[in-house]
């Protein structure tokens, strides 16, 4: 027996000592190419980007990504930024038309794109189609001072739509009960598993968002393309469009292939230009907005669903979150800290938990009263929770087509014993205490849990009204007259008071500076909170790994920063998920 365990765990011991000396022996290997390969950046450059696939808001805490690669939307914008003042950069080259591009991101870019053009720089957009009916990859190209599509090609830009789920119908077939309340009638997350059919305010509400972002997209395409807006609907309400009539038609200006389109772009730089990834650029040239000794903002990036306790950072093909935990610790954290001026908060979320939005709100208040001013980002959504955490800041901004807004509460539960007894099975449940089963999904709320879980959503809703009120300088009067669980685009928000600018995480940061008493030329120092975690703390964090472990992993450092160690491990990582069969919960939990 212990002959047997002592074995296994030699060889347990050995397997990791043979990955150490292999890492090392990676790492001399690739420290010795390094030194003899390191690249500089060429005298002249056209940099490409492939935006035919949405970039996430928040680069993915994947600790076999290069941790500083263009992984992100703001990795996006920051790279562009620092390339518009460098003049080795002559202009851009950029693939579009995937039909993955939300109009918010789309305007995010297009001011980064018009800013690169601003100094001077060109750039040059491709699509092999436009696919979608949407308008966010046309509305995009649009910043670009030439559009190339592919010949024999379709631009499918139409308009602006939505469609709902209804599952009410299914949910009578299988005997689920859905019991949910709102407030109020324009909170309709839940409108899917109660209702077949768009309520009156759910119609109205939906109608009013598309036509917003559908207004915003269409005088913004109208202004590059100099036509009218008038013009620009015309000539999307006759689409779909083939490459030739997209020419005649001045939708687009040229029609070739990606490899054609890319050469125009070298022969507009002067011919002598080279070819460089985004990415590449941003990984030798940094930020513009980082440096040792300058002014200190820190930047706080709440991203995905707003969860109790920790964030999670969307690595190996998972979603972000937004921890209560982590971003208020964020915040804490730059408030304490003397160096920081003031605090850039980006929000991009749907909403989620009540209290861990109370408690991200909380620490805004706190770092507020501390003297730190603080302005929010909106990104493509800050809706319900994402609005409540924004509420307090000293300045929002928010694009004309960012969702925002949906001020209200909904909560609930499917009960679905009956469900399970169509299939044969019998769930029963026994408790100790009157309300033992209150979030049960074996039986429905009694009258008396009913009522009370009521008040306790009208509680949570007048205390979300009255912050708003507060924290917006608005009567309670119009709050409640704006809230009820609406959504609003930007544009729409703003003529309500809701945000105060329009604008993206460029135009934010400018503000945070003049709010910090910064000159709007003065260099800054762009300072992350919760600061990035390496690889290694990742990689400890995700597998529970020990102390010392880590400690052990460290000395790895440099090895897993090289292109061979990343490639060696994403492999591995693949192997590791695919052996794991998918999983999947739910809680009962009130949100806003």
């Amino acid at each position: 027996m212990w002959s047997w365990f002592l074995a296994r765990l030699k060889g347990i011991f050995n397997l990791f000592a043979s990955i150490i000396i292999f890492f090392v022996l990676l790492f001399v290997v690739s420290a010795v190419i390094g030194a003899f390969t390191q690249k500089t950046l060429p005298g002249e450059i056209v940099l490409t980007m492939d935006l035919r696939k949405a970039l996430p808001d928040k680069r993915a805490n994947n600790p076999f990504a290069d941790q500083r690669s263009v992984g992100s939307l703001i990795d996006a914008v920051t790279a562009l930024a620092q390339a518009e003042t460098d003049d080795r950069v002559k202009g851009a080259f950029i693939r579009v038309g995937g039909g993955g591009m939300s109009s918010a991101d789309a305007q995010e870019l297009r001011d980064a794109l018009k800013a690169f053009r601003a100094k001077g720089k060109f750039v040059v957009a491709h699509a092999q189609a436009f696919y979608s009916t949407g308008m966010g990859d046309y509305f995009l190209a649009t910043a670009a001072d030439e559009i190339w599509l592919q010949p024999v090609s379709e631009m499918n830009t139409a308009g602006v739509s939505s469609t709902a789920v209804f599952l009410r119908s299914l949910m009578d077939k299988i005997e689920a009960k859905p019991e949910f309340t709102q407030r109020y009638e324009y909170k309709n997350a839940a409108n899917m598993f109660t209702e077949k059919d768009f309520t009156a305010a759910h119609r109205e509400a939906t109608m009013r968002l598309i036509e917003s972002v559908f207004e915003t997209a269409t005088a913004g395409i109208a202004a590059d393309r100099k036509k009218t807006s008038q013009e620009i609907v015309a000539l999307i309400d006759g689409a779909p469009h083939l490459t030739q009539e997209a020419i005649d038609k001045k939708l687009i200006d040229k029609q070739g292939y990606d490899d054609e389109a890319e050469d125009a772009a070298l022969a507009r730089a002067g011919g002598k230009a080279e070819i460089m990834k985004l990415s590449d650029y941003y990984k030798q040239a940094g930020s513009p907005w980082e440096g040792i000794g300058r002014p200190t903002i820190a930047f706080v990036h709440g991203d995905g669903q707003i969860n109790d306790g920790e964030s999670e950072g969307g690595g190996f093909g998972g979603e972000s979150s937004m921890g209560g935990d982590t971003i208020a610790k964020a915040i804490r954290d730059a408030t304490d800290d003397d160096d920081v001026k003031a605090i850039l908060f980006r929000v991009n979320s749907p909403g989620g938990s009540a209290l861990a939005s109370d408690q991200i709100l909380d620490a805004i208040k706190k770092a507020q009263k501390a003297g730190k001013k603080v302005v929010v980002s909106m990104g493509n959504v800050a809706a319900s929770g994402g609005y409540y955490v924004s509420l307090s800041a000293d300045q929002i901004y928010a694009h004309e087509t960012t969702i925002t807004g949906s001020i209200g509460v909904l909560s609930g539960k499917i009960v679905t014993v009956g469900s399970w007894a169509l299939l044969g099975i019998d769930m029963k449940s026994v408790g100790v205490g009157k309300n033992a089963l209150f979030d049960s999904a074996t039986q429905s709320f009694t009258p008396e849990q009913w009522a009370a879980f009521n008040k306790g959503v009208d509680q949570i809703y007048e205390d979300f009204t009255a912050k708003v009120a507060a924290g917006r300088k608005l009567p309670i009067e119009k709050v409640r007259e704006i809230a009820k669980g609406r959504v609003w685009t930007g544009a729409d928000a703003k003529a309500r008071g809701l945000v105060d600018q329009f604008g993206g995480f460029r135009a934010a940061l400018e503000k945070t500076k003049a709010l910090a008493g910064l000159a709007p030329d003065a260099e800054i120092n762009l300072k992350s909170y919760p600061a990035t975690k390496n690889p290694f703390e990742e990689i400890a964090e995700m597998f529970g790994t020990s102390a010392q472990m880590v400690r052990t992993i460290a000395l790895m450092g440099e090895v897993m920063e090289t292109e061979p160690a990343a490639g060696f491990l994403k492999v591995m990582a693949d192997e590791s998920k695919a052996t794991k069969a998918p999983q999947m919960r739910m809680l009962p939990q009130k949100t806003q």
